[in-house]
């Protein structure tokens, strides 16, 4: 059994058709370019709070519209990087 693929970014567009939402209005309640609104619908960049703010004003459970990094990858990726375990700090 294959895994479910993300939404295709027309289909996102059409949800959003479907429920009046524009994405200038996405961009202005979250304080956001329209142009970062395109690009999360895109594909083309990821944002955890712009996503999740589209899932919860169509009232989708983020995981159907995007379930790569929610369902597989455990969920969205973490800022900074990673601590190395391999230095050992010396007092």
């Amino acid at each position: 059994m294959s895994r479910p693929q993300n939404m295709k970014p027309k289909d996102i567009r059409h949800l959003l058709l479907d429920a009046d939402i524009t994405q200038a209005e996405l961009a202005r309640e979250l304080k956001v370019s329209q142009e970062a609104v395109y690009q999360i619908i895109e594909g083309n960049y990821t944002s955890h709070r712009i996503r999740q703010h589209i899932a919860r004003r169509l009232d989708i459970d983020i995981k159907r519209i995007w379930p790569d990094p929610y369902l597989y990858f455990g969920g969205p990726r973490k800022a900074g990087r990673p601590v190395c375990e391999s230095r050992s700090r010396t007092a």
